[in-house]
């Protein structure tokens, strides 16, 4: 499975939460159009954020291209089995069942979520496929990464690996 532009995905509550900390929210919008956010992953990244007061939350609550939708059932079984969250479980059975992309961070869902052959993308790939396509300039991609550092951890060889991916992305003639 690949992913561009106009192809659904589906998110957990990380990559919404960070993008919407970093302002970039809206590049979700952009490569894929319509994000699907299981009920679960919607208490987590909307209405516990909402409650405590954070920005992030509402944001991600006000983009109309986020749609949610009911958790598969069966997760929680999962999650324990898998010793991973239910939101992220959710997200990827979602994903699995719809054929499309499953955008997560933490690195354990993403290495479940990948032995299940799904195509995962996490906040980092979001800015380097933007850089890509077009959508931001190297630079505000540089500088995202910086960003996003502030907001979630990277270590400092994820980071490192992330800017030299950035710099290559580049579109040809563009900086």
């Amino acid at each position: 499975m690949g992913w561009g532009r106009g192809l659904t995905a589906v998110s957990n509550a990380g990559p919404l939460i960070h993008l919407a900390k970093i302002g970039r929210l809206a590049l979700l919008r952009d490569l894929f159009g319509e994000i699907l956010a299981p009920e679960s992953v919607w208490i987590e990244a909307v209405e516990r954020g909402r409650e405590a007061g954070k920005s992030d939350a509402v944001l991600i609550g006000e983009a109309e291209w986020v749609r949610v939708v009911r958790d598969p059932t069966g997760a929680d079984n999962v999650a324990k089995r898998a010793g991973i969250h239910q939101g992220e479980v959710c997200a990827i059975l979602l994903a699995r069942s719809m054929g499309v992309p499953v955008l997560l961070d933490d690195a354990g869902a993403r290495r479940f979520a990948q032995g299940m052959g799904l195509t995962v993308i996490g906040s980092i790939g979001v800015l380097m496929r933007a850089v890509k396509d077009g959508l931001i300039t190297t630079e505000e991609g540089l500088r995202d990464l910086a960003r996003l550092a502030k907001v979630m951890w990277l270590s400092v060889d994820v980071y490192e690996r992330a800017r030299r991916a950035i710099e290559r992305r580049s579109p040809r003639g563009a900086h």
